[in-house]
């Protein structure tokens, strides 16, 4: 799994999207699929939420997005997250992970 950094300002809408590699070239997501979740602790620890993901076929990219409401409610803080893609023969594989910092917002 390689180490992805993510950063998610408090109060916003998440958006990220993602191109998977492999050996130098995009990787044909047709027939994926994906899972990503947030968690207090490497190792299990509370969940912080499910991100809601879509495997964007058409440009082989994996969209991530978490609505503003769920981001209000998060604590600011260093939390961590990952990605568990399914390609269609069903192997899973996690290819991405890292540190998810929510940062405080100052507008109202």
């Amino acid at each position: 799994m390689q180490k992805y950094d993510l950063i998610c300002q408090k109060g916003a809408t998440f958006r990220k999207a993602l191109r998977l590699k492999q050996n130098g070239a995009y990787i044909d997501l047709t027939g994926w699929t994906a899972k990503s979740q947030v968690r207090t602790e490497p190792d299990g620890g509370q969940l912080l939420c499910e991100m809601d993901v879509t495997v964007d076929e058409e440009n082989s990219r994996i969209v991530m997005l978490i609505d503003p409401a769920v981001t209000a409610a998060f604590p600011a803080g260093i939390y961590t997250w990952d990605i568990r893609v399914t390609d269609d023969d069903g192997i899973s594989a996690y290819y991405l992970g890292g540190a998810f910092k929510v940062i405080p917002s100052v507008t109202e």
